[in-house]
């Protein structure tokens, strides 16, 4: 029973297969087609990961993140994840884990972790990805509104945690 998924997999692959022939399209080429596509974009996509990627591991190599976190009463770990939220959400993931695994995921540490992954959004990596991708230049106000909602969402998880959540 372990192994379901490599059958799910294997029979997605075969439905996919079987409509191909009802429609009489050559699957094959079709892929084919599809991952020439894709590559292209993916091309096109790259250099705007990478710059996000660069940023991200400057800013936490810098040291500056270590000199904010001596000046809140949050945790580190929720402290970090708030932070790093609008840019990378795997690294927000990560850090909610780690609170799910230090602090367990009913404590007020997990629910306001829960409440900040949930309720916010990776702002700067999606609208530089995307946006830098299709060729958008006046990102300005969308930027602006994007940084606040997620500054609202983490100043609700602040207050949640210090007052409500006792």
């Amino acid at each position: 029973m372990e192994n379901v998924s490599y059958f799910i997999i294997i029979a997605f692959i075969l439905i996919i297969l079987i409509f191909g022939i009802f429609k009489k399209v050559n699957a094959y080429d079709a892929f084919i087609t599809g991952a020439k596509y894709q590559m292209k974009e993916g091309i096109t996509i790259f250099p705007y990961l990478l710059c996000m990627l660069v940023a991200v591991n400057v800013f936490k190599a810098s040291g500056v993140l270590n000199d904010l976190i001596h000046f809140n009463k949050l945790p580190k770990e929720l402290f970090i994840q708030g932070f790093f939220r609008p840019a990378s959400s795997h690294a927000s993931l990560s850090m909610m884990l780690q609170i799910f695994n230090d602090f367990g995921a009913d404590s007020k540490e997990g629910m306001a972790a829960a409440i900040l992954q949930g309720g916010s959004d990776t702002t700067i990596y999606v609208m530089g990805l995307y946006f830098g991708s299709i060729g958008i230049q006046k990102t300005r106000h969308a930027y602006v509104v994007g940084l606040i909602s997620d500054c609202i969402c983490f100043l609700c998880c602040v207050v949640l945690f210090i007052w409500i959540l006792k």
